[in-house]
């Protein structure tokens, strides 16, 4: 059988999860999973949720929970409102 073509998140993760055990390694480097990283894991960092720090060359991953309550109900509000705006441009279009 050939092997597909790896994409970069792929490479990228498979050179990060060097050290790691095989069974690991091939669940973060799957397609799916590795361009998930990709994305979600900057979005993590860059909201505050997750802060990475790093302590004799590894890095200690910290979730704040309190940041993560907060932009759960930023993102609710702007969802409903969102809602509602589209709510109303459907009713003036049936107008």
């Amino acid at each position: 059988m050939a092997r597909s073509k790896q994409t970069f998140a792929q490479q990228l993760l498979g050179i990060v999860t060097y050290g790691m055990p095989a069974p690991v390694r091939q669940v973060v480097t799957s397609r799916w999973v590795s361009t998930l990283i990709i994305i979600v894991v900057p979005a993590l960092v860059l909201t505050g949720i997750v802060t990475i720090s790093w302590t004799g060359g590894r890095p200690n991953f910290t979730v704040n929970k309190q940041r993560a309550e907060q932009v759960e109900r930023e993102v609710e509000q702007q969802a409903t409102r969102a809602a509602q705006e589209l709510r109303s441009l459907q009713d003036a279009r049936r107008r």
